[in-house]
């Protein structure tokens, strides 16, 4: 070997060290290209490089510096800028430099939950039309990508897509975020970034983190589970792979030999490892990656997990807001809004579920500052837990959001029960977000092209109790601004309820004269 290829391959031995030893700057999967950064707040930007290295964001005019800490990781703040459809680049120096094209300030929200927010738009009833009209480029989204995990976790999957025509990646974003996005966007006529984190089946304890789980006495059992599966993962993965699935395997052999009807196929179980109904996993590995991105708020659309009992559909009246106040403490940003959809009706297959005591703990989480609930009671599909109507759902969250978020004075959500008196052998109900009056109203069409209802000569759906307990059908009568509730079968009411199942049959009808649903409930003498 000549000395002038010595020199060369030593070159390349040095150069491919050196690129070990000194590590680049390097950012967070949730900055990059198209993004939208949230206007009118300072900027959290944040990343990794070698360790006391100085790190220079600039984005604009503007501009921070700092130094990265012991164990690489620096994080500055840019000032809070205006909203502004001009592009801008972001560009971060370091060792090597990273720029950041194509940038929009604008709103951000965060689009949260289980599988009817992650219904996609192709999903939707209207998908054809949607996509067609999806030529918004002042919208983006970004999609976490799916991850438990039993750690935190400081980076996700995911970039930044252009709401375009014919953008695949908007074919399977989420149709509720979708639709929030394009009224957020009519009504403020500023950019908007979308960023969905959600997955199917999972439970709010999935969404929490340990920490916030922990400092809850009712939630303590969470963290023991949670610990407990930790601890033994390899034994229990172990155990799933040598007989959870061997046996799954043969109970579909058996299922399949089976002549028709053979009822419902076995369903393949979840891993440990893989199991996202499992406390604070989701929250380790698809929230607490995009925290502290700068944001407007929060939707969410989740609770048919926590649904499965009546235990469970309790508890979610402390677990909702723990959850809620858990992401408000880690991003720092203080209150910001939370807007949330309330369970659509839905036939449950399984008698143990406890829908209707779910969306009442989601009703009583309204007490909780700065939130908003969107009702889908009436948009529902009796025999489909993912009603395809998205498009009602966006609307009612963005009218949450224009209120909430935006301080327009508007009518933003349906009747909310307030009170109850009797007179004589009657009930006498008062509500909140009443607008321009009580109504019987119509459900929109759960499908495209199908013509409005004609509306009841009556309102359904209403029960009414005496001291025994027992809910008998009642009539309600609308008198002025209140409901006048009552039964022959009942002398002495002291509970009123409203919508109580699942499926409610006969269909609720009560609205605010403004087109919105009234929410489902359960009211008491006091």
């Amino acid at each position: 070997m000549n000395i002038l290829r010595q020199l060369l391959l030593a070159g390349l031995f040095v150069t491919s060290m050196s690129s070990l030893v000194h590590a680049d700057v390097r950012m967070p999967a949730l900055f990059g290209d198209h993004m939208v950064l949230q206007r009118d707040r300072p900027l959290p930007v944040w990343g990794w490089a070698e360790p006391s290295e100085r790190v220079r964001v600039s984005l604009g005019t503007v501009a921070a510096e700092t130094v990265a800490d012991q164990q690489g990781k620096w994080q500055l703040s840019l000032p809070a800028m205006e909203a502004s459809h001009a592009p801008l680049e972001m560009v971060v120096s370091g060792r090597n430099r990273i720029v950041i094209k194509d940038v929009l300030v604008g709103d951000v929200w965060v689009c949260a939950g289980q599988s009817n927010m992650e219904r996609t738009v192709l999903q939707s009833h209207n998908a054809k039309q949607a996509l067609s009209e999806a030529d918004l480029p002042a919208i983006r989204f970004f999609q976490v990508g799916r991850k438990i995990a039993f750690e935190p976790q400081a980076d996700c999957a995911g970039q930044w897509v252009v709401c375009e025509l014919g953008s695949p990646a908007l074919r399977k974003f989420s149709a509720v975020a979708y639709f929030f996005g394009k009224e957020i966007f009519a009504a403020q006529g500023m950019p908007v970034g979308l960023i969905g984190t959600y997955r199917g089946g999972s439970p709010a304890e999935a969404w929490t983190s340990l920490e916030k789980l922990g400092s809850v006495p009712a939630l303590q059992h969470y963290v023991e589970a949670f610990e407990e599966t930790k601890i033994h993962l390899p034994e229990l993965v172990e155990v799933y792979n040598k007989e959870t699935l061997p046996a799954w395997r043969l109970a579909v052999k058996a299922w399949e030999a089976k002549p028709a009807p053979r009822g419902p196929k076995p369903r393949w179980p979840l891993s440990p490892s893989t199991n996202p109904r499992q406390p604070t996993v989701l929250f380790n590995g698809m929230v607490n990656p995009i925290i502290p991105f700068a944001i407007k708020g929060i939707i969410w659309y989740q609770g048919e997990n926590n649904g499965l009992s009546t235990e469970h559909a309790s508890e979610y009246a402390v677990l909702f807001p723990a959850m809620i106040a858990d992401w408000r403490e880690r991003w720092g940003q203080g209150d910001f809004p939370f807007l949330y959809v309330q369970l659509a009706s839905y036939q449950t297959k399984q008698p143990e579920n406890d829908w209707p005591r779910l969306r009442e703990s989601q009703r009583q989480a309204l007490t909780v500052p700065e939130t908003a609930m969107a009702v889908s009671i009436d948009i529902g599909e009796q025999f489909d837990s993912h009603p395809k109507n998205k498009v009602d759902v966006g609307k009612r969250l963005a009218l949450a959001a224009r209120h909430v978020a935006y301080g327009e004075d508007i009518v933003y959500s349906g009747p909310m029960v307030k009170s109850m008196h009797t007179e004589g052998t009657k009930a006498v109900l008062r509500f909140e977000h009443i607008g321009s009056g009580l109504t019987i109203g119509v459900p929109p069409p759960i499908r495209m092209g199908q013509k409005p209802q004609q509306p009841s000569s009556s309102l359904q759906s209403f029960e009414i109790a005496g001291v025994e307990g027992e809910f008998f059908p009642a009539e309600a009568i609308i008198q002025g601004d209140t409901l006048v509730v009552s039964s022959p079968e009942v002398k002495a009411p002291v509970a009123v309820r409203y919508a109580w199942a699942a499926w409610p049959d006969p269909r609720p009808n009560l609205y605010n004269r403004d087109g919105l649903p009234a929410s489902p409930f359960t009211v008491r003498l006091p």
